[in-house]
């Protein structure tokens, strides 16, 4: 039997620092973009009822999409200069649940919902508001981030290099168990064996998997002119393609 976690987390994530965000979100929410700015290989995606399409440089995907990569394959994905850029590494699948952007006239509200339920992904995700949510879920549990670089697996393992990182673990038939990761020092957490310091060849492993930010033509596509300011996100050049 499929376990359904969401039921046992709420609580857990309703209360979590991490995770919290305004009851109520001013009107001014557009839905947010992702492009396309690494690929590697070959890889699919499809909207909600929609056949896969092969994944092409600088494709646009909404909230609802699903990303399949193949075999020695991966796919960079730009989420905005405020949520940066995910790696879908090989044999993996991600759903983009939600994603939204919310212009408060202060900042930028970000709800990003991503399922992950199989396969990894990589990336740095930049400091965020605090009225922000950034999920993981995987078939296990699901994680709340902020302000990270880290790698996060199908399988409910998690490498952290630096920010933070709540994970409300649920096995099957236990009850929901939080676990809270920051870094630096850099630590990882796997269901066995609970949070632990990251070894030097973990954290060199995933540095050098890690995606690169996008050239500043693809960063400044098809973000809504309400949630982005006039200066350019990033000033490293090229397209951040896996190498």
């Amino acid at each position: 039997m499929k376990l359904n976690v969401v039921p046992k987390l709420t609580s857990f994530l309703a209360g979590a620092m991490l995770l919290s965000m305004t009851t109520q979100l001013p009107a001014d929410t557009q839905p947010g973009k992702i492009t396309v700015v690494g690929l590697k290989g070959t890889a699919s995606a499809s909207a909600p009822g929609g056949s896969p399409a092969p994944v092409k440089m600088k494709d646009i995907y909404d909230s609802g999409t699903t990303i399949k990569t193949d075999k020695a394959s991966s796919v960079d994905l730009f989420f905005g200069k405020s949520l940066g850029t995910m790696r879908l590494e090989e044999s993996g699948t991600l759903t983009i649940d939600k994603f939204t952007l919310t212009d408060t006239g202060a900042d930028t509200v970000a709800d990003v919902q991503l399922n992950l339920p199989e396969g990894t992904i990589l990336g740095n995700v930049n400091k965020l508001s605090a009225a922000s949510k950034y999920e993981i879920k995987d078939p296990r549990g699901v994680a709340g981030i902020r302000g990270t670089t880290l790698l996060a697996s199908a399988a409910a393992y998690f490498v952290l290099l630096e920010g933070s990182l709540v994970y409300v673990d649920v096995p099957p038939g236990g009850n929901p168990t939080p676990y809270t990761l920051q870094a630096p020092p850099a630590v990882y957490f796997s269901p066995l064996e609970g949070v632990k310091p990251a070894p030097d060849d973990l954290v060199n492993s995933v540095r050098l998997r890690l995606p690169s930010p996008p050239g500043i033509d693809i960063a400044r596509e098809h973000v809504p002119a309400q949630v982005r300011d006039d200066k350019p996100p990033f000033v490293s050049p090229g397209l951040g393609g896996v190498q």
